[in-house]
């Protein structure tokens, strides 16, 4: 029995002393993916190309709204003298161009399943895969096990700071292929 409670404490102090050993070999550093993707080219690229799709879609959902408001406030100039059966119609097509209108922007703007959103995932993937890579590149070269986004660090010592290496090797083309 002693010799059991001997094993047990020697196996408890050979695991606490790895995860001691582990922890203490464990580097972390931080990267500002925000400033990695305003600085790559192609993302900027991206960027332009979806801002002016989106503008094309706000723009016509724009117009849309403007011609509905004019058509209501036509009808409300000519309600008082119209007949109740074909004021009960224009009041149904209103609500149904007003139904269309909030279809539609919901179609192309819904931050989550509107079209625009789909292009940005569409377009957006490819580069931030890109940027993973170069990042996970670097993190090894310099012998990083971690490597956390600026945004979820609340601070970070400026020599564990990543980003502007992140960006060179990004600039120059060198990153780690296949993965």
């Amino acid at each position: 029995m002693k010799n059991i409670f001997i094993i047990i404490a020697l196996v408890a102090a050979l695991v606490l002393s790895f995860s001691v050993v582990a922890a203490q070999t464990s580097k972390a550093a931080f990267v500002d993916s925000e400033k990695i993707l305003g600085e790559l080219p192609e993302a900027q690229k991206a960027s332009k190309e979806l801002d002016a799709l989106v503008k094309g879609w706000q723009d016509s959902v724009a117009t849309m709204n403007v011609s509905l408001q004019k058509q209501v406030e036509e009808y409300q100039k000519q309600s008082s003298v119209m007949a109740p059966a074909k004021k009960d119609a224009e009041e149904k097509r209103l609500g149904d161009l007003n139904l269309r209108l909030r279809e539609y922007a919901a179609q192309k703007l819904d931050a989550r399943t509107g079209e625009a959103a789909q292009e940005r995932e569409k377009r957006l993937t490819p580069i931030r895969e890109k940027v993973l890579r170069a990042i996970e590149a670097v993190a090894k070269e310099d012998g990083f096990t971690f490597v956390f986004d600026r945004a979820n660090v609340l601070y970070g010592d400026a020599r564990v700071d990543l980003t502007y290496k992140v960006i060179d090797r990004l600039k120059r083309g060198t990153t780690v292929k296949g993965k």
